[in-house]
């Protein structure tokens, strides 16, 4: 035993825990990469479409995505491993934590090796599809037994080799660990920064990865640990399935031409695509924080005298005097009017994962048709994530509150939390007059939320409230004369009368009162300069049609005169039929609506929940038909990644 005793301790020591837990986290960095190259090698056609230098790109993006899956998975076990002590220089302690980290390293290999095997068969990586079969584990170890029994072999060799390499780095007691406290803060804070992708901004998700609007190189950056992982903090488990695939787009048929049965949602708009001069005219699409239908008086025939540039605007241009925000929230009316997709109960919206499907992007479209693309909005740049919604749906430049100068003498210049319209939309449009055209600009609001931010005295047309309709009141009127002070600084450019002009809400507020239908209700005005009659220009007058921001991307494709294939399910405006218009709306994500010009229909997915208006029993039931088979094709096509090619 003395002798024993005696070669244990000459037995040199190993790596200090330190150096273990920073080789386990090398290691399994390594793999990722290792399966990112597989996943380019194996499906070179999914990414054809990128350079060499955008290949690199992606590579190197991805760094961020894998750092981050296992910077929140192998956390714990990693600090643990390193808490600073003599005592956690125990053989045992290493051993608990370092095997610990291998079996969470195996899983998630695992996981890449099966998303590789699943690209396949969607084109995208996984995502719900595990969260959805936690029921079924059972067929799932079935089914890999009898159709991937040599890939599962295979594994286990690998999980061998990978076993041994763990045990070589494990084999000797940790050399004696010399770092305080301090250090291990450090060490710390180090971790976090990897595991939320950066020190800056916030916590990395899903749509920072598509760069440029570029779904190839979005699915070469990300991994599908890091999808499976941030669906599970975003999604809950929901049955969307009513009735077969083809009969839901039978349903769908009933009401617009269906192009193509497999990608149903997918449309073709082929237009004229020039004016009269011979040029493509360019788009400014401004998303008006909380601009309430009611409290414009060109809109809702009220007194109110908040708005009277616009209603001067209004007088000539058209109105879509029914018009609905998609949802309540203004990142569901962000989602909706660049991608046509509306907000659905179970699934993340476009700034924590949908993107991860194949989906129309507006910006996407316009750049390949030559247009210079600007998005500007008025709060700072990483609110919502919209910097990177910007960036993945085509936008070329992006600015936020960081980047604007004010303009105006505020009383408190900080007051306006999420921005101040006037020197948003000014700097706008001095962003345009150095694009080249045709171009389009995005403008999103900010000054009329809540709180409302003391204004110039000018402005403080009633008694100020900073959450109460004082305060909007008095915010509205100062982002009507924002924008009418944009309208005029527009009309002394030269691309002004070659420009179309779009004004719609995100939202309405709860100082809209009036039932179900007011709590989605908001001013929509397509404004277009020059003679009536151009390609291009409409008429001034009002339209009856049911819309929604559903409807933007199309109207906004079919007013350009773009040859377009694209998917949504709203469709253009302008070539919606008046008595068969409908909108789906999303209430508080839980409640979908149908809304048609006859009245209502409210669904939770498993029974109605009201209804209004004056249909008839039989009306209500095919209204209940069509509403269940939209959310379903929504819902399946985007998780099958058939939304669009």
């Amino acid at each position: 035993m003395a002798r024993e005793k005696s070669m244990f301790h000459d037995e040199p020591e190993g790596p200090s825990r330190l150096r273990l837990g920073l080789s386990f986290l090398l290691i399994a960095l390594a793999l990722f990469a290792l399966a990112r190259l597989a996943l380019y090698l194996s499906y070179p056609e999914a990414f054809d479409s990128l350079q060499a230098g955008a290949v690199l790109g992606a590579f190197a993006n991805g760094l961020r995505f894998d750092g981050a899956v296992l910077g929140r998975v192998l956390a714990i076990p990693l600090l643990l491993l390193w808490l600073p002590g003599r005592w956690f220089d125990r053989r045992g302690w290493t051993l608990l934590w370092g095997w610990s980290l291998y079996l969470l390293t195996l899983g998630l290999v695992l996981l890449l090796a099966g998303d590789i095997v699943y690209f396949e068969h969607v084109q995208r990586h996984v995502s719900y599809e595990l969260i959805l079969l936690k029921n079924d584990l059972g067929f799932l170890v079935d089914f890999g037994l009898k159709t991937h029994l040599g890939s599962l072999l295979g594994f286990a060799l690998f999980a061998v080799a990978l076993g041994w390499l763990w045990a070589r780095l494990l084999r000797r007691k940790p050399a004696h660990s010399r770092w305080s406290l301090p250090k291990f803060v450090v060490l710390f804070l180090a971790l976090a920064v990897v595991a939320r992708g950066g020190v800056s901004g916030k916590v990395i998700e899903i749509i920072d990865a598509y760069g440029g609007g570029d779904a190839a190189y979005g699915h070469l950056s990300l991994n599908g640990a890091f999808t499976t992982i941030v669906f599970a903090l975003n999604m809950e488990e929901v049955d969307h399935h009513f009735t077969s695939e083809q009969q839901a787009v039978a349903t769908l048929g009933e009401r617009r031409e269906v192009v193509d049965a497999r990608y149903p949602m997918l449309q073709r708009y082929t237009g004229q695509g020039e004016n009269g001069d011979g040029h493509r005219r360019n788009l400014v699409f401004v998303l008006l924080e909380s601009w309430n239908f009611d409290y414009v008086d060109s809109f809702g025939g009220g007194d109110y005298g908040a708005t009277p540039y616009f209603d001067a605007m209004a007088a000539e241009g058209m109105k879509f005097s029914r018009f609905y925000a998609a949802g309540q929230r203004s990142i569901e009316g962000i989602q909706a009017t660049l991608t046509g997709i509306p907000a659905l109960k179970g699934l993340p919206r476009i700034d924590a994962g949908i993107g991860v499907s194949n989906i129309s992007r507006l910006g996407v479209i316009l750049r390949e048709h030559g247009y210079s693309t600007l998005f500007v909005q008025s709060s700072a740049r990483d609110s919502f994530k919209i910097a990177g919604i910007a960036e993945a749906t085509g936008f070329e430049q992006f600015y936020g509150m960081e980047d604007i100068p004010l303009l105006l003498d505020y009383p408190n210049p900080d007051g306006a939390i999420f921005g101040w319209d006037y020197d948003t939309l000014q700097y706008m449009k001095a962003r345009i007059d150095e694009m080249q055209p045709p171009f389009i600009a995005y403008a999103f609001t900010g000054t009329t939320h809540e709180p409302y931010a003391e204004l110039p005295t000018r402005f403080m047309v009633r008694e100020h409230e900073a959450n109460g309709l004082g305060g909007y009141l008095n915010a509205l009127t100062y982002a009507d004369w924002s924008l009418g002070q944009f309208m005029e600084a527009a009309r002394r450019e030269p691309w002004f009368e070659d420009t179309t002009f779009i004004f719609t809400a995100d939202h309405a507020n709860h100082y809209q009162k009036g039932g179900t239908l007011k709590r989605f209700h908001i001013p929509m005005l397509i404004y277009t300069p020059g003679e009536t009659g151009a390609d291009g220009v409409l008429a001034a007058g009002e339209s009856r049609v049911v819309g929604s921001q559903l409807d933007v991307l199309p109207t906004i494709i079919d007013l350009l005169g773009v040859e377009a294939e694209f998917a949504a399910l709203g469709e253009s405006l302008l070539r919606k039929d008046e008595e068969k218009s409908e909108v789906f709306i999303t209430e508080g994500g839980q409640n979908i609506l149908l809304v048609n010009g006859r009245g209502w229909l409210r669904h939770n997915l498993a029974r109605r929940m009201g209804s209004g208006g004056t249909l008839e029993p039989a009306e209500l039931d095919a209204m209940e038909r069509r509403l269940l088979a939209y959310d379903q094709l929504s819902y399946e096509l985007l998780q099958a990644n058939r939304w669009t090619r």
